[in-house]
Order: C-alpha cells, then sequence, then structure tokens
C-alpha cells in the first residue's frame, strides 16, 4: 500500500473519530458590567467553533465560586459557527433587538475578576475564562459600554492576549468578533512519526476556517542548524494539507512549523509550543524507546529553601537509566498535563545514573549540596507539577513514549510529599511506577528527598536478588504504620 493510501486512510478514521468528540463550544465575549448608552446587563456569547450545529441544551454557566449558575433549556442549538447569548435581565432584548439566538434571564452576574465556566448536560467542563480586568494584560471594559472579546477563538481563552475590549460600543452579540481570526489548526500527523534514513516522512495538517477561505498553507523546514526553506503544502481535499519530505541521513534534526493565510486577511504561524518552539523529528535509525524511568518527584516542596530572608519552594523529577551505557537525550520530551519541553542539547544521562529536571538548580545545589559524579541537573524555569496530582510523561525526540506516571496526594499513594518535606520515591525501579504501591516517601536522613542519588526507602542493592524487593516493602509499610 502507498503511502499516500495510508495516509488518505488515516484521515478518513480521524474524521470519524473526531466526529464523536464533545463540539468545540468556546466562551466568546463577556459583558461584566454594561455602561450607560447600552444598558443590557451582564451577558455572556457562545461560539460554536465547528462545521456542525451543536444542541446545548441542559448545559449549564457558572460564575465565580458556583454562586449562580443558569441551565440553558432543553432543545437549544447552535449552529455551525454560530453564537448563542446567555444574558442576566431583561432589558438586553430591548437594547439590542437584532440578537436572534439568545436564552435568559438568567441570575449570572459577572464582576470584574470572574471565573465563567460552562458544563455539558453530564456535567464535564467545555470550557472556562479566568479573566481579571486591567490586570496581566486583560483588557478593562468596566461599564464604559464594551464587551471583551476573542479575537483568536481557537487559541487559549484563558490567555488575556487573546481578548480585547470590543472595536464596536455595546460589543458585537450574535455576531462574529470584528477582526476575529478564524484560521484553526486542529491537528499534524507524521508518517512515519520516528523514521530512518530509508524513509520520506508523510506530514499531514488539518485546518478548518471559520470566516474565510484558506488560500495557502507553508511548511517552514530547516534541516539541523541551516535556514528555513519554506515549501507549500498540497491540498488533498478540504481542510487536509500535505507534503512528503524526502529521506535524509541517519543523525539528521527536521525542524519545522506552518504558516496558513485566508481570503480574510488573517494569517496564523503553528509551533510546537508557545513562539519559536518548532516542531522536529529526528532521523534516528536506533532510537532509544525504553530503560530510562521516572524513578522521584518533589511536586510540592515543604518551602525549606531560603533566599535572604523568603523561603521558596522548589520541585523537580528525577530520572534513572537502567542501561550500563550513557544515553544521549538532546531534544528528548518531558510532558505534564499543561506544559511540553524540549531538553537542551548536550544533555546526556550517564550509565546507570540519574537526571534531575528542576525549576530551580540554585535550590537543589543549596539544599542537597555538590552534584553526585553520577548525575546531571538540567533547569525546566517553567516547570510546575500540581499539588493535586496529574500524569507526567518522558518521550524521546520523535515524541515516543519512554516512561508515564500518573501520581496523586490521596490514598492509596503516600501523602507526606504533599507538602511536609518528602519527596516520592520509587522503591525500586524494576517496580511498576503506575502503582502506588510502587512509591512510598523519602525517609530518614534523606526525608527531603535524594535528587541524583540512590533513593532513601529501600537501598536498591537489596533488589538485586528476586524477592528482596518485596519483602523490604512488607516490612517498611509495616515500620511505618
Amino acid at each position: 500500500m502507498k503511502i499516500k493510501d495510508i495516509r488518505a486512510g488515516l484521515f478518513v478514521l480521524a474524521v470519524t473519530w473526531a466526529a464523536m468528540l464533545p463540539a468545540d463550544i468556546i466562551i466568546n465575549e463577556i459583558v461584566y458590567n454594561d455602561g450607560p448608552t447600552y444598558p443590557g446587563g451582564d451577558w455572556v456569547e457562545l461560539f460554536n467553533g465547528s462545521p456542525e450545529p451543536v444542541v446545548v441544551g441542559n448545559w449549564v454557566l457558572k460564575d465565580d465560586n458556583d454562586l449562580h449558575m443558569y441551565t440553558i433549556p432543553a432543545g437549544t442549538v447552535i449552529q455551525a459557527y454560530g453564537y448563542l447569548v446567555v444574558y442576566s435581565q431583561v432589558a438586553f432584548t430591548t437594547v439590542y433587538p437584532g440578537v436572534s439566538n439568545k436564552v435568559g434571564p438568567s441570575d449570572l452576574g459577572f464582576k470584574n475578576d470572574e471565573e465563567v465556566r460552562l458544563y455539558d448536560d453530564v456535567g464535564d467542563k467545555v470550557d472556562e475564562v479566568n479573566y481579571e480586568a486591567g490586570i496581566d494584560g486583560w483588557p478593562n471594559a468596566d461599564g464604559n459600554d464594551h464587551s471583551i472579546e476573542l479575537v483568536y477563538p481557537f487559541s487559549d481563552n484563558n490567555a488575556a492576549y487573546v481578548w480585547r475590549a470590543s472595536v464596536a460600543l455595546g460589543g458585537s452579540p450574535g455576531q462574529k468578533n470584528p477582526g476575529a481570526n478564524g484560521i484553526n489548526f486542529i491537528s499534524h500527523s507524521r508518517l512515519p512519526n520516528a523514521p530512518d534514513d530509508n524513509d520520506p516522512v508523510d506530514i499531514v495538517a488539518e485546518i478548518r476556517d471559520a470566516f474565510a477561505t484558506i488560500t495557502s498553507v507553508v511548511i517552514y523546514v530547516q534541516w539541523n542548524d541551516g535556514t528555513y526553506q519554506p515549501l507549500s503544502m498540497d491540498t488533498v481535499q478540504a481542510g487536509e494539507y500535505s507534503i512528503t519530505m524526502p529521506p535524509t541521513n541517519n543523525g539528521t534534526r527536521v525542524w519545522y512549523y506552518f504558516s496558513i493565510h485566508d481570503n480574510g486577511g488573517s494569517s496564523l504561524e503553528r509551533w510546537w509550543t508557545g513562539t519559536n518552539v518548532p516542531y522536529m523529528y529526528l532521523v534516528d535509525n536506533t532510537p532509544v524507546n525504553s530503560g530510562l524511568v521516572i524513578n522521584e518527584i518533589m511536586y510540592n516542596s515543604s518551602n525549606l529553601w531560603i533566599v535572604g530572608a523568603v523561603t521558596s519552594g522548589y520541585e523537580y523529577v528525577e530520572l534513572y537509566n537502567t542501561f550500563s551505557t550513557p544515553i544521549d537525550m538532546s531534544y528528548w520530551r518531558f510532558e505534564d498535563e499543561s506544559d511540553k519541553y524540549r531538553l537542551p542539547p548536550f544533555t546526556t544521562i550517564p550509565a546507570n545514573g540519574f537526571l534531575v529536571l528542576a525549576d530551580n538548580t540554585q535550590a537543589i545545589r543549596h539544599i542537597y549540596g555538590p552534584t553526585p559524579t553520577n548525575a546531571v541537573i538540567t533547569i525546566l524555569p517553567d516547570l510546575g507539577l500540581k499539588n493535586s496530582g496529574e500524569t507526567i510523561r518522558l518521550q524521546n525526540a520523535n515524541g515516543q513514549k519512554v516512561d508515564e506516571v500518573s501520581y496523586d496526594d490521596d490514598t492509596p499513594w503516600p501523602s507526606e510529599p504533599d507538602g511536609n518535606g518528602p519527596s516520592l520515591e520509587l522503591i525500586h525501579w524494576t517496580l511498576d511506577n503506575e502503582l502506588p504501591s510502587s512509591w512510598d516517601a523519602s525517609m530518614g536522613l534523606k526525608f527531603l528527598g535524594t535528587p541524583g542519588e540512590m533513593n532513601s526507602v529501600v537501598p536498591e542493592p537489596l533488589c538485586a536478588w528476586t524477592g528482596v524487593c518485596a519483602l523490604a516493602l512488607l516490612l517498611l509499610r509495616l515500620s511505618r504504620n
């Protein structure tokens, strides 16, 4: 079967699967304090970002702290790329007589700092916006006859930069926000995802435009450390664009990002994360996809690191190399539920050694002393592990999963690591680190954790003999009860 045939089959499958996913209903515009010219009360506008009508009957809108909520009437539909306004006061219908798709009145009332949440009819959260007018880049529309409205509805609408005060007095309820960018980069795929030097690489992007027609999709490609070259992608069918990259030498890094334009004057650049962080694949004839283990997690320290007279917290994740040879981890990925990171070039984990990913390497060295000879510490300044637990994963440079842990701070997971000083330590690397029973809180003289060192919970050499780990775990549990 040819690559293009495979790609077409995958695209049909993706479209079929996507049709079963929850609709992309977006909180798109908010009036939290009306003005004297448009005294229509508080209101919120929902936008259907999908090309199909969506039934939103019995969905629920809530404001801050669940003090007020409104259930959308049964049978209410938002048309494809259409709108629904939920208003709080009957006066809205007089002030905005041209708005047809509306429901209310409701008892919702929005402040200038608010959390607006939308839930579907089974209670799953669909969207949420936390704004704070005039602070941290959020626009201010406090009593001045303006709304706050989305300019980029398909970007994270909890980011202040995608909002602005409305262009028009009174906002634009029930219609497109003036100047809004409707380009929606849905997904992209590679086939194969992890190529060797014999493989052409087929890159496919799925892109839609809510308000205009896409006129060009260009992929900018850089090989190793060269310059980016623009290459036009072919239109396969509506919403699907593709290009085939030729085979290249083993060890080549191929970096790329997308640039999309439409006939309405909008454009969008799509990067792996943020700005100027491109997608990348590595041509690798012998990829590493096992042998490294998430071995220790400090997700909520006890703020013992002192800066002047101020205590400060820190976080780290420790990886253990079970192989007897060092591993080059340049450009490997570490992800949590909110962020994704690439490790810097020339990152190597020693044979049977440790790599510590930390948000504050100064704190690690201050508290734990010099880095051991079989360990490396790498800084991830924006590392932000959730105290309530989350899924973290390690992937090689091509995104193949090497290890994954979903930790928690509730039983049966140990509770001591949640802000009391200890870290969460794996009892031995041979145990299944997805199981809570494989973990314990750091203890003894090493109760603050052991970044870059053998874990404190059970001396690892004991586990070289079959059955000793299980017995040691039982004795440890008994001793801590």
